[in-house]
């Protein structure tokens, strides 16, 4: 038969095997949570984007706005042009200290900031209220019923017959008159919206 003591001994045992198998968990939770945090997709750089640059204790190197060429380069002091198109922000960082620490700075600190996303754009053109080139919303989706709100609606000579031009050279016709078509028919980078002006 145990004694009281040894009996004592076992509970304490049992006792710190959950608390310790507890606070395993908790920390394995802490760790997926973290993970799951990382693995969040990071914004790749493209071409248009605007980005600002700031090397650590080199203020003369500082950018306040470098925009990427359609190549997807940077133009940067003293490195020039440097290739950053598809790389997240702390990517393009280690591409540029490395560009730097060739024959410039021994122990370079860079970060990237993204000033500006390069939106895309359509044009409208016809019998609209404001015929110009138009952005696309940060979402990137537009309906063909938005895009002519945007341009203020059709003007008293429309017809409501619109060509729409790809930048592929396709061409697509739609009535927009019909609403449920016009709200199907979502917009490309690069369309053009001709909005015909009605016979007579």
């Amino acid at each position: 038969m145990l004694t009281m003591d040894v009996r004592n001994w076992f509970l304490a045992v049992g006792l710190l095997t959950v608390v310790t198998a507890g606070s395993l968990a908790a920390q394995d939770g802490t760790a997926a949570s973290a993970a799951g945090a990382g693995s969040v997709e990071e914004y790749r750089l493209n071409p248009g984007d605007a980005i600002a640059v700031q090397v650590f204790e080199e203020p003369e190197l500082e950018v306040a706005k470098a925009r990427l060429s359609e190549s997807g380069k940077a133009t940067l002091p003293l490195i020039g042009e440097v290739a950053l198109s598809g790389l997240g922000v702390k990517a393009a960082a280690g591409v540029i200290e490395a560009a730097y620490r060739k024959g410039y700075l021994v122990k370079p600190s860079v970060t990237v900031t993204v000033m500006e996303k390069k939106r895309d754009r359509f044009n409208l053109i016809g019998q609209v209220a404001k015929p110009n080139a138009y952005y696309f919303p940060e979402s990137g989706s537009l309906t063909l019923l938005d895009a002519i709100g945007l341009a203020g609606g059709f003007t008293r000579m429309a017809n409501q017959k619109v060509v729409i031009t790809r930048s592929s050279g396709a061409v697509v016709k739609i009535d927009a008159s019909n609403r449920s078509e016009a709200l199907k028919f979502r917009l490309m980078p690069g369309d053009t919206v001709d909005c015909r002006e009605r016979g007579f």
